[in-house]
């Protein structure tokens, strides 16, 4: 009897202790037992300057034109990217690099307004479209930069299948 008796009393403890969290524990119960839960949003990398260029905008634009040519086959012009015109270039892209297409969030760092935008192009920081800047700026383009935390995040953010 005092073996059954244990082993309920472990199994009850043992329940306890997955629903309660540990000291700095903040998953959700969904990540934690969820085995189809997908992680859409990785750690902050860093803050970068952010800029624009009205290249970005131009919904003709060929992709020929850009770091990331190899995309032409499936995005020939700018407008097929499906969240044209949140466009634009990043410090990790080089000409045709691995990280071509790759989706970003960046939040600007007052006022945490943030988007979603594509990387096609190879920049020192992050430099994105017009209208994609100003749309993260508020609705203004200021004096034409600002900071935001940078955040590579799942390709169906930026409206990728």
């Amino acid at each position: 009897m005092i073996y059954f008796t244990s082993f309920v009393f472990t199994l009850l403890l043992a329940h306890i202790a997955r629903a309660v969290p540990a000291c700095g524990d903040v998953a959700s119960s969904q990540k934690m037992y969820d085995t189809t839960y997908e992680d859409t949003e990785q750690l902050v990398v860093a803050t970068y300057k952010v800029t624009w260029d009205a290249t970005y905008d131009n919904a003709k634009g060929s992709t020929n034109s850009v770091a990331c040519s190899n995309l032409t086959p499936k995005y020939p012009h700018f407008n097929s990217f499906p969240d044209f015109p949140f466009l634009g270039g990043a410090f990790d892209v080089h000409f045709n690099s691995p990280n071509c297409a790759k989706c970003w969030k960046l939040t600007e760092t007052k006022s945490h307004r943030f988007i979603y935008f594509t990387a096609i192009d190879a920049s020192a920081s992050f430099n994105i479209g017009k209208k994609a800047f100003t749309v993260l700026n508020g609705g203004t383009i200021g004096n034409g930069t600002l900071q935001a935390e940078a955040t590579p995040v799942a390709g169906h953010f930026c409206g990728f299948k």
